[in-house]
Formats: structure tokens, sequence, C-alpha cells
């Protein structure tokens, strides 16, 4: 048996995206780990909160289907970022033929809550 040995932070990182990845590849049937994350069960889209530090770096999460704006927004000011971004992955491509769509990058602030961050086509944000 070949084990791999990582240093204990790159194997949390490496157990958390592989959790991640688990959730979104999961078929969405019922009681399986994807069923939270899928924003829409008849198109099969995932909600994304992307939280960004401008210039330095940005993340993508796919999140569960309850989650709002303000859970994104909230998130990513727990990760250090500066702003945050809406986003949706499709199963089909949608009529603007993509498989994904984005809303504006939004300054994490009060006036946050005014702006429409909702990415075109919306998978539930």
């Amino acid at each position: 048996m070949i084990r791999f040995r990582f240093p204990p932070a790159r194997s949390a990182r490496v157990a958390f995206a592989a959790l991640l990845l688990l959730g979104v590849a999961a078929p969405a049937t019922g009681g399986t780990a994807g069923d939270a994350l899928n924003a829409d069960d008849g198109t099969g889209a995932v909600k994304v909160c992307a939280p960004v530090a401008m210039p330095r770096w940005r993340s993508m999460t796919p999140v569960p289907k309850t989650w709002t704006f303000l859970d994104c927004m909230g998130f990513s000011g727990e990760m250090g970022a500066s702003h945050f971004q809406l986003g949706c992955l499709f199963t089909n491509v949608t009529p603007h033929a993509q498989k994904y769509a984005w809303g504006p990058v939004v300054q994490i602030e009060k006036s946050a809550l005014g702006k429409s961050q909702a990415p075109m086509p919306n998978c539930g944000w």
C-alpha cells in the first residue's frame, strides 16, 4: 500500500477540496451530499460564492441553495476578502451559450445592500 504524507495544513486543504468536489459531482438523487448544493433541482444549477481580495486573490465556493447574498458577503468578509461575487454553474448550456454566470464584483460594505449582485441568468440568488 502506498501512503502519501502531506503537511497537516496541506492535508486539511486536500480533504476540504475533495469534500467540495464530492458535493458538486454527486448525483442529485435523494439523500446525497449534492442535494444541499443543488440550487435548481430541474437544471442542476449550483450557487457559487466568490470572495475576492483585489488584486491579490479570489476563491470560489459552491454553497447551499439556502444561502443569500448576505451569507456570501459575510462569508467573504470572514475569509479576509474586500469584495465578493455571486455566481451560478449550470449543468446545461444557458440561453447565453455558457454554463456559468457571474454577477458584478461588489465591495463588502453597507451600501452593498442596495446594489444588484445577482448573476444573469440567476440560479436562485
